[in-house]
């Protein structure tokens, strides 16, 4: 996995649903949508991040381990991410 393809992939859907929500605030059902999608590219991105400062050398993969978890446990606590 290239994490900067990554990234610039990440950047370009970002960019795009936010350029898109402005032509649908009439439209409540495809704005949550695109709300939802928003959340889902901000995630993605945070993990992005970390994965990006491990390769990097910047974490090691116990801060990594750590840092996920913790994205994790935020995640749940606010109902963005069920326990499977």
């Amino acid at each position: 996995m290239e994490l900067h393809r990554v990234a610039e992939h990440l950047a370009i859907e970002t960019d795009d649903v936010l350029a898109t929500l402005p032509l649908v605030a009439a439209n409540a059902k495809l704005t949550d949508r695109l709300f939802e999608q928003l959340v889902d590219l901000l995630l993605e991105g945070l993990v992005l991040d970390l994965r990006s400062a491990l390769a990097a050398g910047d974490l090691s993969i116990a801060e990594y381990g750590t840092k996920l978890g913790d994205l994790a446990a935020q995640c749940r606590a606010v109902g963005l991410l069920a326990r499977v």
